[in-house]
């Protein structure tokens, strides 16, 4: 396992919840990107999220459009949304920028009246576990 990091933006406080439980799994603090984080060398980059409107956060495609190749090697996407959204416009992004996206793992949110009461607490923690394979396989 090489150097990782995790980054969140939230709205609705999911994803804060979702990086949190990230946290204790991987022993890796997790930093909301409205705080500016200044990462170092990183080798596995996870970038959690949620879709509002469709879209990913403002905050967090101003965070992304910062990253330095040459710091950050590669990424997971973690996504929560209510509709099986992706974040396709961080994608693009660090795809533009020439950092790989290893994966994209969704977590069940909610909207409304859409999936509510997600994503619950297995939820978090399966979705916090994927995080953990990822970051054993390399």
């Amino acid at each position: 396992m090489g150097q990782l990091a995790i980054v969140y933006a939230t709205l609705t406080r999911n994803s804060k919840k979702i990086a949190e439980a990230m946290e204790k799994t991987l022993g890796v603090k997790a930093e909301n990107v409205s705080t500016s984080p200044v990462l170092g060398e990183v080798d596995l980059l996870y970038i959690v999220g949620g879709i509002y409107g469709g879209k990913s956060l403002p905050s967090l495609m101003k965070f992304v459009k910062t990253l330095d190749p040459a710091r950050v090697k590669r990424a997971v996407l973690v996504t929560s949304c209510a509709r099986k959204q992706r974040q396709d416009g961080v994608r693009m992004l660090l795809q533009e920028k020439g950092i790989e996206v290893l994966e994209e793992i969704l977590c069940p949110g909610s909207f409304l009246f859409l999936s509510y009461g997600h994503p619950n607490e297995g939820d978090i923690q399966r979705t916090a576990d994927s995080a953990a394979r990822l970051a054993e396989m390399g």
